[in-house]
């Protein structure tokens, strides 16, 4: 029963990486703009990792390894797919004509009520549910690309009054 659910998170998994790393940019049209973002989750994958060594250890104490090699296996490839997702894989901010990919979700542009940089490179991306995005960029460069794909900067005039 283990190794059946280790093999189809193992299969979803594989699934998932291909559709986030080739699938989203056919997906609702021409990609006009691809931003690698700042990755975030390491920290949990070396938790991970660490409670997967644990059980290999406390197993090989009990009964001298009493783990099947398929299982073992298919740990193995699963801490090796946390790898990937944390330490090589890089998360997009992908920008299509009528909306843009973030976290697998797209979200339309017409949703968007407010725009923003802050700093660190952080995009804030105010929804009009009341909902707040934070985008961190990568690259101080890409920063650049997405203000002109918004539409460059805006500057608000105040009167004297």
């Amino acid at each position: 029963m283990t190794n059946t659910i280790l093999l189809i998170c193992i299969i979803l998994f594989f699934a998932y990486a291909f559709y986030d790393q080739f699938g989203m940019d056919k997906r609702k049209g021409e990609t006009k703009l691809k931003v690698r973002l700042k990755k975030q989750a390491k920290i949990d994958a070396v938790i991970f990792v660490i409670l997967i060594a644990c059980l290999f250890a406390y197993q090989s104490k009990e009964s001298l390894l009493n783990i099947d090699s398929f299982t073992i296996f298919l740990l193995a490839t699963a801490v090796v797919l946390a790898v990937y997702t944390a330490f090589i894989r890089s998360p997009m901010l992908i920008l299509k004509e009528k909306g843009f990919f973030y976290s697998n979700l797209f979200i339309e542009y017409d949703k968007i009520r407010q725009l923003n940089l802050a700093e660190g490179n952080i995009f804030v991306v105010d929804l009009t549910n009341g909902k707040r995005l934070l985008l961190p960029i990568a690259d101080e460069r890409d920063k650049e690309k997405i203000v002109t794909f918004f539409g460059g900067y805006k500057e608000h005039k105040q009167e004297n009054k």
